[in-house]
């Protein structure tokens, strides 16, 4: 397992470092993209924060414990443990709908307020 995330952190790595990213590329995707998007970009939206969430998670290792007082990282990850992607689109769909003053919100914002934080056992 070390072995696969080690080489899945390489790849990461290798795929940033030859991208010509910047500032004006990226988009905090928030409610008003979310609801205009098709249901194959929302998968690929949440697979992507899924991926990033893991990546966080074995590049912290042994430190995981630590960086729960510092990171949205252990939120999200237990919060949203055991929900599929499928239900995931459906609640975030149903949040908007339900919450259409919220459109400018921004969709990882209600990940962890709205749905991980209110799931996190104390």
């Amino acid at each position: 397992m070390k072995k696969l995330s080690a080489l899945l952190i390489a790849a990461v790595f290798a795929l940033l470092s030859t991208s010509a990213w910047c500032a004006e590329d990226l988009e905090i995707i928030n409610g008003e993209r979310w609801v205009a998007s098709s249901v194959e970009q929302k998968r690929s939206y949440l697979f992507g924060v899924g991926n990033m969430l893991e990546l966080e998670e074995a590049m912290a290792g042994k430190d995981y414990e630590a960086i729960r007082k510092n990171s949205i990282v252990p939120v999200l990850l237990e919060g949203l443990s055991g929900i599929s992607i499928a239900d995931l689109v459906l609640q975030l769909d149903k949040y908007y709908a339900e919450h259409p003053q919220n459109k400018t919100k921004p969709v990882i914002e209600v990940l962890y307020l709205d749905m991980a934080k209110p799931n996190l056992k104390h």
